[in-house]
């Protein structure tokens, strides 16, 4: 199934953002394609009732990964959402609630859990598909090695998604901090690494809830969206010299 930002941005809208979040929707989805069809293999397996997806900390600031909801809820597999923030995983909680409200993702079924820490990880039973977006920044940096040696032992295979270090520009708009493609990997050793997400335009651009719920419905944003969905799916055609410079996330992905 190919997705268009237009169809994703219900979603986005959902989770308080905009455009800009439905083309990350997408970039990182194709960065995962692998671990997809495996998803796929696992929707029929009669025991458990499919595969079993947990989403290892809410990102910081940009959203709520309603995007690996999506996924999900696509291959009928059970969802688990935990985070140390209260607050993060009930702004989750209304975002799946507010797209179910509008006969979206229907049927889904989401296991919310506060950890007392991030640390608190390593209690949790295994899943078959461990993923993370805009976490590992903000973990403190004596514990990185163990929290992603926690991320790989939850699962056979997931992805992690975090800010790239080398688009400066990047790290000094959203406020974040960031890695580096090479520090990824020398935390990740021997998984895949790449760079997605770089669309012609900043992150967290200000508009107001009445112009995002208006770009649902012009011509001219429709236009502008389909334009970015070529754009987007050329990303796989750029060196990465150039995305090292100018994409806003670098990741890992294991086992697929």
């Amino acid at each position: 199934m190919t997705d268009t930002i237009k169809a994703l941005y219900p979603y986005a809208l959902a989770e308080g953002e905009g455009v800009g979040t439905a083309y990350e929707y997408i970039a990182k989805a194709d960065f995962i394609r692998p671990i997809v069809s495996r998803l796929s293999e696992l929707a029929g397996r009669a025991e458990g009732g499919g595969a079993r997806v947990i989403v290892a900390g809410l990102p910081e600031k940009y959203g709520t990964s309603l995007d690996f909801a999506i996924l999900a809820h696509r291959h009928g597999a059970q969802l688990r959402v935990v985070d140390d923030r209260q607050e993060a995983i009930d702004r989750a909680e209304r975002g799946i609630a507010a797209v179910q409200a509008a006969g979206r993702l229907r049927g889904l079924r989401v296991e919310y859990r506060r950890l007392d820490s991030l640390s608190d990880l390593a209690k949790t039973e295994p899943h078959d598909v461990v993923l993370s977006c805009e976490v590992l920044q903000r973990v403190p940096q004596a514990s990185r090695a163990a929290f992603v040696g926690t991320l790989r032992s939850l699962g056979p295979m997931g992805a992690l998604f975090v800010p790239n270090a080398e688009n400066a520009s990047h790290l000094e708009i959203s406020g974040l901090a960031g890695f580096s493609r090479l520090e990824l990997e020398a935390l990740f050793a021997g998984a895949r690494s790449g760079y997605v997400d770089m669309p012609p335009f900043p992150p967290g651009i200000a508009r107001s809830s009445e112009q995002r719920a208006r770009a649902s419905s012009g011509l001219a944003e429709a236009l502008a969206m389909r334009a970015l969905d070529v754009y987007c799916a050329g990303e796989r055609l750029v060196p990465a010299f150039v995305k090292r410079r100018f994409a806003h996330i670098v990741c890992a992905m294991w086992g697929a």
